[in-house]
């Protein structure tokens, strides 16, 4: 249990680190997408961040497992380079007792990448096609016409005698009909700005009548502000986004899958179960690709560790792009994977052998 708590402290420090660099890259670059889109609508920022959490499953399920054989690289070639692991190896331990604490987290890091693939990355994934999309129609503050009465805005009547060269509006007049008693504001001068996720009328001189007839009540006001939600007036627009395979959870692919419509959804459903396995392998090849002798540096190691993620990765895109296209079918996927796993076995066991694959 010693050496257990040892191995996991030495693994558990880069792991986080590489998991916040790795991720943050990723999240970096769909920042930097979505820049120009926000500046342009004029939408709030928090969106954004709205939009990135909800992406951030999608981003794990590739990230983790990257960050996980990383620091597994970092550790073992630090227990190489300080001969803790040609102590411990001569103590009769085997790699697999050595390491027996890092195969309980993978199999840990598997089931919670599975079910983030098969249930949270779905969800996250609609969340930000909707916004996404709600962000691309945003109509921009509205301007009214002098003399004519505007209804550009949802349950909002507006009406302007004219309108100045600094953009102030003169003899306003606006109807608010988001309740049951109706509201009207009557002022000399108005001015509209958009703050984040709101429109904002400022009114000055003027007066607020709310109720009709007998009821009618009146309030007179030098300055009045008025706040309206985009999103109440019909200028941000979160549409309602259904049957699309990746946004749709376990639940539904197999309904879809049932009623006989396998295609996509079937691939969809073995693509969400396929990912998570990478974990699987790329810890199998930790070993292997991390042995470094003491005289020697560290880089290629990292190096070929970088190579076999981007081929391992590259790999599974090109079969799941051709199970889309329908070149091939989603076992096939799966024999991509298998054979990946299962060399990536054939090597760690050459590695327990003491019988180098790789000489750095």
């Amino acid at each position: 249990m010693v050496l257990d708590r040892y191995i996991f402290k030495l693994w558990f420090g880069p792991f986080i680190g590489m998991l916040l660099v790795v991720t943050g890259i990723l999240l970096l670059g769909r920042v930097l997408k979505l820049l120009g889109l926000f500046a342009d609508k004029g939408v709030e920022w928090g969106i954004m961040l709205t939009m990135l959490m909800a992406i951030l499953p999608y981003f794990l399920v590739l990230t983790v497992p990257i960050a996980f054989f990383f620091a597994m690289q970092m550790m073992i070639i630090k227990l190489y380079q300080n001969s803790e692991m040609d102590a411990l190896r001569a103590a009769g331990l085997s790699y697999v007792r050595i390491f027996r604490a890092m195969f309980m987290v993978v199999l840990v890091l598997w089931l919670g990448l599975t079910w983030t693939a098969m249930e949270w990355m779905p969800q996250g994934q609609k969340a930000f096609q909707s916004l996404l999309v709600a962000v691309q129609k945003v109509k921009p503050a509205p301007g009214f016409e002098a003399q004519r009465f505007g209804q550009d805005l949802d349950d909002f009547t507006v009406y302007v005698n004219g309108k100045d060269e600094d953009g102030v509006f003169h003899g306003f007049m606006l109807e608010d009909r988001r309740s049951t008693i109706p509201v009207v504001y009557l002022s000399e001068s108005a001015a509209l700005e958009r703050v984040g996720g709101e429109l904002r009328f400022t009114l000055h001189h003027g007066t607020r009548l709310e109720g009709e007839n007998a009821n009618l009540r009146s309030l007179a006001f030098d300055r009045y502000q008025i706040s309206m939600n985009l999103g109440d007036l019909g200028l941000l627009k979160i549409p309602s986004w259904n049957n699309h395979i990746a946004e749709m959870r376990s639940f539904e692919l197999l309904a879809e899958i049932k009623v006989g419509k396998k295609g996509e959804a079937l691939i969809e459903l073995n693509w969400r179960l396929l990912m998570p396995t990478t974990i699987l392998a790329l810890a199998l090849l930790c070993l292997p690709l991390s042995y470094a002798p003491k005289r020697s540096g560290k880089s290629m190691a990292y190096l070929l560790g970088l190579t076999s993620i981007v081929l391992i990765y590259n790999v599974q895109t090109v079969m799941h792009q051709s199970a889309l296209q329908g070149q091939l079918s989603w076992l096939s996927m799966w024999c991509g994977q298998i054979s990946i796993v299962a060399l990536s076995a054939w090597l760690f066991s050459r590695a327990c052998s003491n019988k180098r694959i790789f000489v750095i």
